[in-house]
């Protein structure tokens, strides 16, 4: 029975053809996460402090494209909390 619950993995509840190209990408990412470090709290942690990091690189805040990479990191961790609630499952 251990096996069992180790095995599960995250999925889509939609098809990935009925997703737009941004969210193609976003919905792929994400779920590379949460299959690999399985808990939702953890992945997001793991998505923000890599992903994120190795995309929009913070800069320092002197730096004039400081708050601009800011937002772009924000954005792109709003794209995926929404995606997760409205299209990720337990599989």
């Amino acid at each position: 029975m251990m096996e069992n619950k180790q095995n599960k993995k995250w999925g889509l509840n939609k098809d990935l053809k009925n997703l737009t190209v941004r969210q193609r990408i976003d919905a792929l990412v994400l779920l590379y996460f949460l299959n690999e470090y399985r808990e939702q709290n953890i992945a997001f942690k793991k998505l923000k402090s890599h992903w994120t990091n190795m995309i929009y690189k913070l800069p320092e805040t002197s730096d004039k494209a400081y708050n601009s990479v800011k937002n772009g990191r924000y954005n792109i961790l709003s794209r995926m909390k929404k995606l997760y609630d409205e299209h990720v499952v337990k599989l």
